[in-house]
């Protein structure tokens, strides 16, 4: 990547993250979480317990353990994996703890954000339930011009977040292997092309099966590395506090880490991994089965609980191995370098590769369904499935760009979703908190499948 452009877009995307979105989810996701009473920590259990709750007569398209499936297959991509190597490498260990703060206040905008997007959602041309925040951007604060910027904005994140940077990362470490990456990610884009056509109700299937298989696959790996390093467990999480807030202390000024290094990273990181407030998942929330978009927004908490486990298991792998001091390694190689030193065996890395193809999978045919959505609003269905086409031909060519331009160009379309988003969200998050009182003063109707508000109030 050019020198100027580089700088430029680093520039950019670390003062965009330290002024406007740090200070923005501080801020508005503490008096979130205050307002809904923790709600995500204590509606915790109950959004397992939803997962496994029937849901005949309920309106909607797939089920909500589907929902969720199809809402952790965009989640649960290379962002958890070579994400963490991106997080520490360029923010060091401290960059962890900040994505920690991030994906706890962001987990109340995301459920706001998953209640308003099933709330204010429409049945499409073709029968489907489409929502998100492009629909209560237009309908809950009459600001079609709005929504159209954040669809626009989430097209664009689509292709560099859930096509580029998937295939890019799952790529990688297939040429140490010998193997061509633009052959490989050929592919991949065939496969993706089986399933895209197929609509939301094949994604969410095939995604509610290979989920759990590389979820269980790839954190049952770093959890046997961390028991098999159990000594160093402790120090790591020692050194990723103490980096947090005093780097320069932890590292002797010798790695030039900073706080606000540490702080941009580590948000960066977080919203990347886990989506909160980006916008996607009350996109992909939307199509649920529901009697109450209170209980979509409970659901969703499961999914940034999970994702933080996979990225907390990663990032201590890395230090607990030491592959985050090797020099010369970055993204994905660094995770397979750290897992076939952490079982002493080459298995290691196959695993690493194994998961990384998995994930971008499933997050390249979740990216592609909001994409799809997005185009629907803008411009109507039968558009919307013209661009699947030109989504799958764009795959390969991830493989093709440089790492460091593909990350930079994913973090700022992140950037720009959520600070969209966060418009929409400020503004009608009264109504949620309202709606979420009311709901939990009631919680008896909710089981007697009793409606406290309209599902879809503007079909």
């Amino acid at each position: 990547m050019d020198f100027n452009l580089k700088i430029f877009l680093i520039n950019f995307n670390e003062g965009f993250t330290f002024f406007l979105i740090f200070p923005s989810i501080i801020l508005f996701g503490l008096y979130l979480t205050f307002k809904l009473q923790f709600v995500q920590i204590s509606k915790l259990k109950m959004s397992f317990c939803c997962l496994l709750k029937k849901d005949q007569g309920c309106q909607g398209n797939i089920s909500h353990y589907q929902a969720i499936s199809a809402v952790l297959a965009g989640n649960f991509g290379t962002g958890n994996i070579s994400g963490m190597a991106v997080a520490i490498s360029t923010g060091g260990p401290g960059a962890l703890v900040w994505m920690w703060i991030m994906a706890f206040l962001g987990a109340s905008i995301q459920y706001v954000s998953c209640v308003l997007g099933v709330k204010y959602r429409k049945l499409n041309s073709n029968g489907e339930y489409v929502g998100g925040p492009m629909y209560y951007l237009s309908e809950g604060l009459n600001m079609k011009a709005l929504g159209t910027l954040f669809s626009l904005f989430t097209i664009f994140g689509a292709l560099t977040v859930g096509n580029f940077a998937q295939i890019n990362s799952a790529t990688l470490p297939l040429i140490k292997l010998g193997l061509d990456p633009f052959i490989c990610s050929l592919f991949i884009a065939l496969f993706v092309g089986v399933v895209l056509v197929g609509g939301v109700q094949r994604v969410a299937k095939l995604a509610s099966i290979i989920v759990p298989v590389k979820a269980a696959l790839y954190l049952g790996t770093a959890f046997v590395i961390l028991w098999l390093h159990a000594d160093q467990v402790m120090p790591a999480f020692e050194l990723m506090i103490k980096a947090a807030f005093v780097p320069q202390s932890a590292f002797g000024g010798v790695l030039g880490f900073s706080v606000v290094k540490a702080i941009s990273t580590g948000f960066d990181r977080g919203v990347f991994a886990t989506d909160a407030g980006t916008g996607i998942v009350p996109i992909l929330q939307s199509s649920a089965r529901t009697t109450n978009p209170i209980v979509d927004g409970v659901v969703t908490l499961v999914a940034s609980f999970l994702v933080m486990i996979v990225c907390t298991a990663t990032g201590l792998t890395l230090i607990v191995t030491g592959a985050w001091q090797v020099e010369g390694l970055q993204s994905t190689n660094m995770v397979t370098h750290a897992f076939q030193v952490g079982l002493g065996s080459s298995l290691g890395a196959f695993i690493v590769i194994t998961a990384l193809i998995l994930f971008a999978y499933t997050t390249i045919l979740a990216w592609a369904y909001c994409a799809e959505k997005a185009v629907d609003f803008l411009w109507g269905s039968k558009y919307a499935g013209y661009f699947k086409y030109i989504y799958i031909v764009f795959i390969p060519i991830g493989a093709l760009i440089h790492v460091d331009l593909i990350w930079r160009l994913a973090d700022i379309a992140i950037s720009l979703m959520l600070f969209t988003n966060l418009i929409g969200i400020i503004s009608l998050s009264k109504e949620v908190i309202d709606d979420n009182r009311l709901f939990f003063l009631k919680k008896s109707d909710y089981l007697s499948h009793t409606n406290l508000m309209p599902t879809t109030p503007n079909e």
